[in-house]
């Protein structure tokens, strides 16, 4: 059984996943705006923030819906 501060935690660790990815998306569109191609390193920070995102996202759908 989940704890409601594990559930807490969950939600705290996928709203900063989702800062970090939300920076990471402006960043690459701000860097459109003058034309230029993103750096490949950019690209796989992006990348790495959507997929962690996900994950942690997933993480807490399971434990919602084992919960209530």
């Amino acid at each position: 059984m989940t704890t409601r501060i594990e559930i807490d935690e969950l939600r705290r660790r996928y709203e900063a996943a989702f800062e970090v990815y939300r920076v990471h998306t402006a960043n690459l569109i701000e860097h459109s705006k003058g034309g230029r191609q993103p750096v490949p390193q950019e690209l796989a920070a992006e990348e790495q923030a959507l997929y962690d995102l996900t994950r942690i996202r997933r993480e807490l759908l399971d434990v919602l819906a084992t919960t209530y």
